[in-house]
């Protein structure tokens, strides 16, 4: 059966990647919450999706130019505050998994040191874009679950998981297919698919056999 995983939380019923959203995952009985991970200019963890705050928040300027304080300042549409990750990880309070998408390059010695450093012992898997951060991960421990994320076909199936030594894949919806799926299954890997919110396409993915779903709608999974 397919991991119930709660994009940036909840996002299809509060704003993503808040504190509220993320209790609202837990609340829907998600096996994993999933949150973005950007770096103050002082080199907090802070859970933001994108590289600059304008446009979804009051504030103003990219979250790399930004003091955590000045951070904490700052609020969304709906005036929720933006959490650290430490707010995220006491937030949880060790009733689900935990899925870090980590945004910023550079960021995952700090990312890794603030979660091993807290009381959470729930399982955590390190997801990026950025590959590099996944050796950076595995640099620092080996046995830890890191992804892969794709939102295109490689012209290679299955070399990137390797060369990044992740233990799981996450695919964007449009470039999923059984073939794909299955050669990275066949190659030992964990494959996820993100965002997705249609109840044909939960089917539909769900029939490929894929490991872990994730959704802004986790109680449709």
């Amino acid at each position: 059966m397919a991991l119930r995983v709660g994009h940036r939380g909840a996002a299809g019923h509060v704003t993503g990647n808040t504190l509220a959203s993320i209790a609202k995952g837990v609340a829907l009985g998600v096996d994993f919450v999933e949150v973005d991970v950007r770096a103050t200019r002082d080199g907090h963890p802070v859970v933001f999706h994108d590289r600059r705050v304008d446009g979804t928040t009051d504030g103003s300027g990219a979250v790399s130019e930004l003091t955590v304080d000045e951070m904490r300042r700052v609020r969304t549409a709906d005036g929720q505050p933006i959490p650290t990750l430490e707010d995220a990880l006491a937030c949880i309070n060790n009733r689900v998994g935990l899925m870090l998408d980590i945004k910023s390059p550079g960021i995952a010695e700090r990312v890794w040191a603030r979660v091993t450093g807290s009381a959470f012992v729930q399982p955590v898997i390190y997801a990026s874009f950025l590959h590099a951060e996944m050796l950076a991960i595995k640099r620092l421990a080996s046995g830890a679950h890191t992804m892969a994320l794709l939102d295109s076909m490689p012209v290679r199936p299955t070399a990137f998981a390797r060369d990044a030594e992740v233990t799981h894949v996450g695919l964007g919806l449009d470039c999923v297919s059984g073939e794909f799926v299955g050669a990275l299954q066949r190659d030992g890997l964990r494959v996820f698919v993100y965002t997705v919110n249609e109840p044909w396409d939960i089917a539909w993915v769900r029939s490929l056999g894929v490991d872990g779903i994730v959704s802004d709608f986790p109680e449709r999974i």
